[in-house]
This record gives C-alpha cells, sequence and structure tokens, in this order.
C-alpha cells in the first residue's frame, strides 16, 4: 500500500509537519497518514485525547481518522516505515520549540533517519510551506564519493513519483579551486568537477531514461554555497546523504546535512548510506 507517513506528537512544532506532508501528497499521492509512537500501551490514550484536541485546535481535524498511534521506541517504529517495501515516504519535523518535544534534531528524527536506511523527507525550524505550492525540482548533492552518490535511485524514483526534475549540485571549494590555477597547479579543478557531474547525468539518463540538470557552486562552506543557492528557489526539495568519504566530504558529511536543514526553508530528504553500499 502506498502510504506517505507523517510522524507527529502533540506540540505545535511537530504539526507542522502536517504542511510538509500535505505538500508532498498533493503529487505523490496515494494515502496520507498520521503516526505518532509512545513507549508504552498505557500512554496510547492519553497521547490520542491530547493529539485530537491538537488537530481540532489546529483546524486540522480531516486528520482524525487518520491517526494511529503505536507503542515502542519512536526511532526504530518510524525508520521500519521509512523502510518499508514498496513506495511507502516518512515525513516529520526535525525540531521542536519546546525541550519535551519527541522530534527533536539530535533525537528521534536523526535516529530515525541513521536507523532506517531509506530515504526520510524533513521540514527543518526554517521549513516555510507558504513559499512552496509543489515541488519541482529535487536538488541532490553529491562529492564525488559512492556514499553521497547512494541516494541517487531514490531520488530518481521520488522524482518520478512526483513528476518533478532532477539537478545534481557539487560544490567546488574556492581555496582549493583557485590554488588549481596557480603555477604549478593544474588549472583544471572547475573543469573536472564540470565532468564529474556531467557524467554522472549522463549515467542516470543512460541508466534509468531521466533527464538530469547539474551546476556546480563554489565557496569555502558547502551548507552556505548550497543555501546561497537555493535561497530564491520556491518549489524545491534538497536531497543528500549524511555521510560522505571520511574527510573530504564537500556536502554529505552528517554536520552539513544538519547545518542545511536547520537554514533551508524548503523540504530536505535525507538518507544514511547503507554500510558496503
Amino acid at each position: 500500500m502506498q502510504i506517505l507517513h507523517v510522524a507527529v506528537d502533540e506540540s505545535r512544532r511537530s504539526l507542522q509537519g502536517i504542511a510538509l506532508g500535505e505538500l508532498l501528497h498533493r503529487q505523490w499521492g496515494g494515502t496520507m497518514a498520521l503516526v505518532s509512537v509512545v513507549a508504552s500501551s498505557d500512554q496510547v490514550d492519553k497521547r490520542r485525547a491530547a493529539l485530537l484536541d491538537a488537530l481540532d485546535r489546529e483546524e486540522l481535524g480531516a486528520y482524525r481518522e487518520s491517526l494511529e498511534i503505536v507503542t515502542g521506541d519512536a526511532a526504530d517504529v518510524l525508520a521500519e516505515l521509512a523502510s518499508e517495501p514498496g513506495e511507502g515516504l516518512l515525513c516529520m519535523t526535525s525540531h521542536g520549540r519546546r525541550p519535551s518535544s519527541e522530534l527533536l534534531l539530535g533525537s528521534v528524527a536523526a535516529e530515525t533517519v541513521r536507523r532506517a536506511g531509506a530515504l526520510v523527507v524533513l521540514g527543518g525550524p526554517r521549513f516555510d510551506p507558504g513559499r512552496h505550492g509543489r515541488i519541482d525540482t529535487l536538488m541532490v548533492c553529491v562529492d564525488g564519493s559512492r556514499p553521497a552518490e547512494s541516494v541517487l535511485e531514490p531520488a530518481v524514483n521520488l522524482a518520478r513519483r512526483l513528476d518533478a526534475r532532477l539537478q545534481l549540485l557539487h560544490v567546488v571549494d574556492v581555496v582549493t579551486d583557485a590554488a588549481s590555477a596557480l603555477p604549478g597547479g593544474t588549472g583544471h579543478g572547475d573543469i573536472m568537477e564540470s565532468g564529474y557531474v556531467q557524467s554522472l547525468a549522463r549515467r542516470i539518463r543512460e541508466a534509468d531514461g531521466f533527464e538530469v540538470d547539474w551546476e556546480v557552486l563554489h565557496g569555502d562552506s558547502p551548507a552556505e554555497a548550497i543555501h546561497r543557492y537555493l535561497t530564491a528557489c520556491n518549489n524545491v526539495m534538497v536531497v543528500m546523504t549524511t555521510h560522505g568519504r571520511s574527510g573530504l566530504s564537500q556536502v554529505a558529511a552528517g554536520s552539513v546535512s544538519r547545518e542545511i536543514l536547520h537554514k533551508m526553508h524548503c523540504p530536505v530528504g535525507i538518507m544514511r548510506p547503507v554500510k558496503g553500499g
């Protein structure tokens, strides 16, 4: 069954994840359902009552019937939903406004991504659904490493499902690039990086029959370069992995993905590469 799961607790910030779910659901189709996780069965009734009251208060009563309360470890339950076979998808907010929120960045959201080994769509603290009436383009961050490129297949599948374009983003370190132009340098840093994303785009076209654009960005901070490029963009989603090549990753290190998630007004799809992939 094609279900778009929206993870919620009773916090107002968590419920803003419904706007993220609605944004995706307009194109993704299938069924959209709310899921909330509690540690034990004796908490189910209390959580349900609190959530139903919050849904009514936020004028989201249309989702009362779709709400499911599940018991267990929150990250384990949500990771299983994100990883289930078929075309299911999990989305959630990644930062609560109060310490007791169960979807705080660094706890459940981060653990869910870590355990799932599948794409999870997150709305960060600056996510602004008013700027995105639909998803026209998936911006996929790559850095030349296999771990970063492991998100390409899920990105192609999601782009096809959303009927969206795909664009590859690769950040070139301005210091390294400038050094290559000095006497004794190759002078071909930018050309080599352009060749990399062109080759990757061609590979996707040949393997998946899917047209891909690309862009090489410049900056000594990958997160800043990506944020600057996308600041004026609407109707987009960033897609990336949480880990790239050790010590050399330009855009896929965990700290960079967290920074992008914190800065971006658009949805961010994040996946932790499966070991050995």
